[in-house]
């Protein structure tokens, strides 16, 4: 744990100083500088790029993770991992590439009546899902090599505040919108040569295979084959952050817009597991290659505790404030607060259940893990279309289908684990906390110095 403890913390610390430059961003910057319209216009554009860059890698993320343990080995370079891995997105690129140009005027058809704007720069689609496919990679080499700080501090913090930037520049006339979204696609091309070259400096990447060891050890056909799985089934895991914006872009982009604001502030609870998930997954994946399941329950019971008094905490401050939060932005986007209570309480369950994603797709029945995020995206887009397309809800349906889709999802990974692992990671103090936290939500029965004397308890409880 001690690793996983201080590049946590590292990260965390990023990732929040990130937040505190994207609040700024949002309260400050991107609804007063930008139109609801431009702000949606941005949104689905990396919604789309990001949903394509899942499947773009052709699982190299995930093949990172897995097996670079089994070639762990820095004097050797790591018998030429790098190399071996870059091979699959650079397939995938080509591949996606070609159907992208074959399906494109099909897509444009579904967007061309409402959102004309989007349809107009759907060009730009093909570079930026090209470099967040490349940043997904090279993110998740560096992850594998315990090496997460930096590729945290180039997501959270470099990349928000080019952004900042290139908005203020756009505003003040200095670029049109053509130059505005062109430096928006270069500001993740930057990213993912940064990310490469830092790799060179420390990750001591072996470019030529160790063809003698692979087969040997592991054998191509064992990680192609998950890899192909896991390309499938990528696009699930990140469906969930993107589908929602991509449905609502079929009425207008304004209310994109104000639903990325309402969204982002929510999902605000769910970063100290996305912190915690960035290391501990190759720990999890190593402690899986040396069969140490002692240490896996240890890490999984630990920061399931942790993290659902963390979340439900930032849930409750949230929730209580939000209404005051959006007071502080145009009048455009204050319609976005049940917006963000909703999706708070998918945030709250994805918490509490802990790291379940990286013990379900690191071991041996990661095939199921894919079957859940196929049953995720299926769920996602059927509650989408009800919802928002059927119902006509609009922004609510978008939170409601996100939320009850993230829930359900977190519950089957939670109720597999538990039986064909055996572990589960809550006990009677779990349950302690959750009515403490409920508690402190009751303004009308809890003083403030009540709840801080509830919370405190809570904390105690995780001893």
């Amino acid at each position: 744990m001690g690793v996983i403890k201080k590049q946590g913390i590292q990260n965390t610390l990023v990732i929040y100083t990130g937040i505190a430059i994207g609040f700024f961003s949002l309260l400050f910057i991107q609804p007063r500088l930008l139109s609801t319209k431009e702000l949606g216009l941005v949104r689905v554009l990396l919604s789309f790029s990001s949903l394509l860059a899942a499947v773009l890698p052709m699982g190299s993320p995930n093949i990172n993770v897995k097996y670079l343990p089994k070639f762990f080995n820095p004097e050797k370079k790591h018998h030429g991992f790098f190399g071996l891995m870059m091979i699959f997105p650079i397939v995938g690129i080509i591949i996606g590439c070609l159907l992208l140009y074959l399906t494109k005027n099909w897509i444009i058809g579904f967007y061309e009546e409402k959102s004309p704007l989007f349809t107009h720069y759907f060009f730009l689609v093909v570079p930026l899902a090209i470099y967040i496919t490349l940043i997904y990679t090279l993110n998740s080499y560096c992850n594998a090599i315990f090496k997460t700080v930096i590729p945290s501090f180039l997501n959270d913090i470099l990349n928000r505040v080019l952004l900042i930037g290139l908005i203020l520049l756009y505003f003040f006339n200095y670029l049109d919108l053509d130059g505005f979204l062109n430096g928006f696609v270069t500001i993740y091309a930057l990213q993912a040569l940064i990310l490469f070259i830092y790799i060179l400096i420390i990750g001591r990447p072996g470019f030529i295979p160790d063809v003698t060891y692979l087969k040997s050890n592991v054998g191509f056909r064992f990680i192609l084959r998950y890899g192909i799985i896991v390309s499938f089934t990528s696009i699930s895991s990140v469906s969930l952050k993107f589908l929602d914006s991509i449905f609502l872009a079929k009425h207008n982009l304004e209310s994109v817009g104000v639903y990325a604001i309402a969204a982002f502030i929510a999902l605000i609870i769910e970063t100290p597991l996305n912190s915690l998930e960035r290391i501990a997954n190759s720990k999890i994946s190593h402690h899986l290659a040396e069969e140490n399941h002692d240490e896996i329950k240890k890490i999984y019971f630990t920061s399931s505790r942790y993290l659902m008094l963390l979340g439900g905490i930032l849930m409750v401050l949230v929730v209580t404030n939000i209404h005051d939060l959006l007071q502080l932005l145009p009048d455009a986007y204050r319609d976005g607060e049940m917006v963000t209570i909703i999706i708070s309480v998918g945030a709250f369950v994805n918490m509490a259940t802990g790291i379940n994603y990286p013990i379900l797709m690191n071991s041996s029945k990661y095939i199921w893990g894919s079957i859940f995020l196929l049953v995720l995206l299926i769920t996602a887009i059927t509650c989408n279309y009800l919802l928002i397309d059927v119902m006509d809800l609009g922004i609510l349906g978008a939170a409601i289908a996100t939320s009850f889709s993230s829930a359900f999802y977190n519950l089957l990974k939670f109720f597999f684990i538990w039986k064909h692992f055996k572990m589960q990671p809550f006990d009677r103090k779990s349950i302690l906390i959750f009515f403490i936290l409920a508690i402190c939500r009751s303004e009308e029965h809890t003083s403030e110095l009540q709840s801080h004397s509830f919370i405190s308890y809570a904390v105690f409880c995780l001893k």
